[in-house]
């Protein structure tokens, strides 16, 4: 038995020991390493991170290298004269895998985001996960989500919520979604195309509460509102009706000098309008707004009642659209226009030669934007393409997508939850604030050609210290290492800071293994051939 075993090791001792089998290792690890290295260029460094340099193959490669070195050199043992050079060599590869290893379950590398003149000390790691925040409870719940580069099924349940996809790289398509419940005069959707002969443009507009789309939306100084189709015939009365008064439970309009209607001066000097609803008075300040106002003037958001002043929207242009039909004040012809689509037909609109034509109409349909999973596209150093990651989540038979960069609440019951995908993050020892951010750009162009942070770093009692952080100019301190990665615009105007942060404590070995390999080879190659030439000589 005895026997058999040792066999079978001096067996794959030759195997992969060989060095056939080195030098196919060997091409391997070169094509994936050259494959990665055009990933992370078109597909940025996370995308060759999830499909090459962390995933499982790779690292099964790398084992089998480090096999193959040990291998090698236990084949020959006892070391001989002249193979000194051969036995230190791989020992220096050995110690750098040891290095790496060590590096790969100790080591940091990250991200720190700095905004302006704020303190910051998480890293943001590389791993996603989903927080979930049960707010009554007021406890919190992370779900670990897989480092691979296609989608996954997660097949995860807790707590009666059910977490189906997770998409590491994904870009919103529009999906439009069937109601055959809702009420199709207040809640419908449309596309439409405004153009000249110099400009086009789709929009997608909807009423309904589910809708990832607006409104109302802006195209330069041109406004275009959407409203439920009923308000169309308010909006064809005589231009000399200023107000429009509209009843949301019958879908009418009301006649402003309705005995019901009381228009007021107010001590301002604008007019209020009370509507007796309920045998209530209910007042409007339509200067202001079209929602009726409590005696505190605070808007009533559940009242029926809607009042439009048109005069507020004769100064600039404003596009009324009606699902099937269109409204617009004509200065030129000092008087409010309406007309309804006719098949592809479009029509003529007052402003700089632009006409909008129906491309169609969603009575019963509502448009949302649902994550699709793509491959991640980058250009001059950022993701263009696949940026978002989602996750879906069912909870109470409801279905619906959680997207980075916006925490998603939904109520079940009496109990509220937070979707949130996140990054594991790693509190620092220290703090860093950034004090001033210099961006210079290409000569005649808005093109970033350097950027540069300058910031203070505080520890405890140690004070503060200032650095100045740059391409090639890292900030190295307590073990950590900060690389200018990145910038941002804060809402406020000013710009914020990206630094990647590196901590490597496999590094004194990797240099160590890096000097046996030079050395090795060098004693291998150079020294030993020079000492075998005379004898060769000489025979």
């Amino acid at each position: 038995m005895l026997a058999h075993i040792t066999e079978l090791y001096h067996s794959v001792e030759r195997f992969f020991g060989n060095v056939k089998f080195a030098v196919v290792i060997i091409l391997i690890f070169a094509a994936a390493l050259t494959s990665g290295t055009f990933m992370e260029s078109y597909h940025g460094a996370e995308y060759a991170n999830r499909l090459v340099y962390k995933s499982i193959p790779f690292m099964m490669l790398q084992a089998c290298m480090l096999l193959s070195i040990m291998c090698a050199s236990l084949l020959r043992l006892p070391v001989r004269k002249g193979m000194w050079g051969f036995h230190v060599l791989h020992v220096g590869l050995m110690i750098i895998f040891l290095g790496s290893f060590i590096t790969y379950q100790a080591g940091v590398d990250g991200n720190v985001t700095l905004a302006p003149n704020t303190p910051a000390r998480d890293i943001l790691l590389s791993d996603d996960l989903v927080k979930v925040q049960f707010q009554n409870a007021q406890k919190e719940v992370t779900v670990d989500l897989p480092f691979r580069a296609g989608a996954n099924d997660l097949k995860i349940a807790y707590d009666g919520i059910k977490f189906h996809r997770f998409l590491p790289f994904a870009q919103e398509v529009v999906t439009w979604k069937e109601d055959k419940l809702a009420d199709t005069s207040r809640v419908h959707s449309a596309t439409y195309r405004l153009a000249n002969d110099n400009f086009g443009e789709d929009i997608t507009l909807s009423l309904h509460p589910d809708a990832d789309f607006p409104s109302t939306t802006t195209l330069g100084l041109l406004s275009v509102h959407y409203m439920p189709t009923p308000l169309a015939a308010c909006f064809a009365r005589p231009s000399y009706d200023d107000l429009l008064i509209w009843d949301a439970r019958n879908n009418t309009c009301l006649n402003p000098t309705s005995k019901d209607v009381k228009v007021q001066p107010g001590m301002t000097g604008k007019k209020i309008i009370m509507i007796k609803h309920q045998g209530e008075d209910v007042r409007f300040l339509p200067d202001l707004s079209p929602l009726a106002v409590d005696g505190n003037l605070k808007m009533i958001e559940d009242s029926p009642y809607r009042i439009f002043k048109r005069s507020l929207f004769q100064t600039k242009p404003h596009l009324f659209l009606f699902g099937e039909s269109a409204a617009w004040f004509d200065k030129a012809e000092g008087r409010w226009m309406m007309e309804r689509f006719q098949g592809t037909e479009a029509i003529n609109l007052p402003w700089m030669g632009f006409g909008i034509k129906l491309t169609k109409f969603y009575p019963y349909q509502f448009p949302v934007k649902e994550p699709h999973y793509v491959k991640p596209v980058q250009d001059n150093g950022q993701i263009i393409k696949g940026g978002m990651k989602a996750v879906e989540v069912e909870v109470d038979g409801i279905t619906f997508w959680v997207k980075s960069g916006q925490a998603m609440s939904f109520d079940r019951g009496n109990e509220k939850l937070v979707f949130e995908v996140t990054k594991r993050s790693l509190p620092l020892p220290f703090e860093l604030t950034l004090e001033r951010f210099k961006m210079d750009t290409d000569p005649g162009t808005n093109s970033p050609a350097s950027y540069e942070s300058f910031v203070s770093v505080f520890k405890g009692d140690q004070g503060s210290e200032k650095h100045h952080v740059y391409m090639n100019h890292p900030l190295k301190y307590d073990s950590f290492t900060f690389y200018q990665a990145s910038y941002f615009q804060t809402q406020e105007g000013p710009y914020g800071s990206v630094l990647s942060v590196n901590y490597d404590p496999g590094r004194p070995l990797k240099y160590l293994g890096s000097l046996l390999l030079v050395f090795g080879s060098m004693w291998h190659f150079v020294f030993r051939g020079r000492k075998a030439r005379p004898a060769k000589e000489a025979a």
